[in-house]
C-alpha cells in the first residue's frame, strides 16, 4: 500500500484536535508534567474508597491487591489476613471509611511512575490526618494507593509553581541534611544503638519508643534479636518545601525474634501473629513489621523531623 506524506498544515490541525479531545498522552519522559488535575484526582480517591471499603467488608485480598500497591499494599494485605483470621465476619453493615477534607497535592514528575498525594482526615472517631499517596506505574497502569502514613504534626509549606503544582525532589538530591535516598539507611543505623547519626534527627515520640523497645531488659530465659533494615523495594518519594528543604516518604522493615531457653516455654501468642503461622510455636517466634515515614528534611545543617508514620505486622514465623 502506498502511503502519502501528510501536509504539514493538516498534521498540525489534527494534532491540535487530538489534544483538545484528550487523546494525546504526555508521559513527561524528559520534562516534568502533572499526571492529572484535581478533578481527576478526586475521582481516583472516590474509586479507591469504593474498592477499599468493599475489600474490607468482605476480607477480599485480591480486590485490595488491585486497589493498592507498594508499602501500603503490603501493610493492608497483612491487615486483611489478620482480620480474616480474627474477625472473619467482615465489616458488613458498618459505615464506610471516607477521606474527608481532602487536599490534593500534585507534583510535576519526569517519566514514570507518576504520583500524587491526598492530605485528608478519615471519618472514624479520633482519626488523625493521613498522607495518602497514589501511584501509577506506567501509561497502561491504573492508579493505586501506595503509601498511607498517619500525620502526627502539621506539614510544612510546600513549594508550588504558578499552577499550584509541587516540585519533585530526586532520591540523590544534594543540599539537604540528608538526601531522600539516605534517610532509610541512616535511620536504620540510628535504631541499632541510638547513637549513630543521632545528631541528624530531631526528637520524636515514635523513634524514642522504638529505641526503648530495643533497650528494655528482657526476662531471664529469653533472648530477643532485632534486625532493622531499609525497605529498599519501596523507593522514597519527595517534594520540595517552600524553604528549600524536602518532604520525604520512606520505609523500613523490622524483624524481631523472641527465643525461649529450656525448660521455659513460650506463653500465649497474639492472635494477630498466629494468623501467619501454621501451628503454635513453642521455642521461638519471629515477627516481621513494616513502617512508613514522612520526614521533613531541612537544608544541610538542620535536623530531620519525623512528622508521620504507620507501623504494622506483615508476617511471622515460629519454631
Amino acid at each position: 500500500m502506498r502511503i502519502s506524506r501528510m501536509p504539514a498544515a493538516v498534521a498540525a490541525l489534527l494534532a491540535t484536535a487530538l489534544a483538545a479531545t484528550g487523546c494525546v498522552t504526555v508521559s513527561g519522559a524528559s520534562t516534568p508534567v502533572a499526571a492529572l488535575d484535581k478533578h481527576e484526582a478526586a475521582k481516583v480517591l472516590h474509586d479507591y474508597e469504593v474498592q477499599n471499603n468493599q475489600a474490607y467488608a468482605n476480607r477480599d485480598l485480591p480486590l485490595n491487591a488491585r486497589a493498592e500497591t507498594g508499602s501500603l499494599g503490603v501493610l493492608d494485605q497483612a491487615g486483611l489476613r489478620i482480620l480474616a483470621f480474627t474477625d472473619p465476619n467482615g465489616n458488613l453493615g458498618r459505615a464506610p471509611i471516607l477521606h474527608e477534607r481532602p487536599e490534593f497535592l500534585i507534583p510535576k514528575v519526569i517519566g514514570w511512575p507518576k504520583w500524587f498525594a491526598v492530605q485528608n482526615t478519615p471519618n472514624f472517631n479520633n482519626a488523625k490526618p493521613q498522607f495518602l499517596v497514589f501511584l501509577r506505574a506506567g501509561p497502561d497502569a491504573v492508579w493505586q494507593a501506595a503509601w498511607g502514613p498517619t500525620l502526627r504534626s502539621e506539614l510544612p509549606k510546600l513549594k508550588r509553581d504558578s499552577s499550584g503544582h509541587l516540585e519533585q525532589v530526586s532520591p540523590n538530591a544534594g543540599g539537604l541534611a540528608a538526601s531522600p535516598g539516605e534517610l532509610a539507611p541512616v535511620l536504620t543505623e540510628f535504631l541499632k544503638d541510638g547513637k549513630t547519626r543521632a545528631e541528624l534527627f530531631g526528637p520524636d515520640p515514635y523513634t524514642a519508643q522504638l529505641r526503648k523497645q530495643r533497650d528494655e531488659p528482657i526476662g531471664d530465659g529469653y533472648v530477643r534479636q532485632t534486625v532493622d533494615s531499609p525497605a529498599a523495594q519501596f523507593p522514597p518519594l519527595a517534594v520540595r518545601t517552600a524553604d528549600g528543604g524536602a518532604l520525604v516518604l520512606f520505609a523500613l522493615q523490622h524483624s524481631i525474634k523472641l527465643t525461649v531457653q529450656p525448660p521455659r516455654r513460650l506463653g500465649d501468642v497474639d492472635p494477630s501473629t498466629l494468623a501467619f503461622l501454621t501451628g503454635k510455636p513453642s521455642r521461638s517466634v519471629t515477627e516481621h513489621r513494616l513502617s512508613e515515614y514522612v520526614a521533613v528534611v531541612p537544608k544541610a545543617g538542620g535536623k530531620v523531623q519525623l512528622v508521620g508514620w504507620v507501623y504494622g505486622l506483615v508476617g511471622a514465623e515460629g519454631e
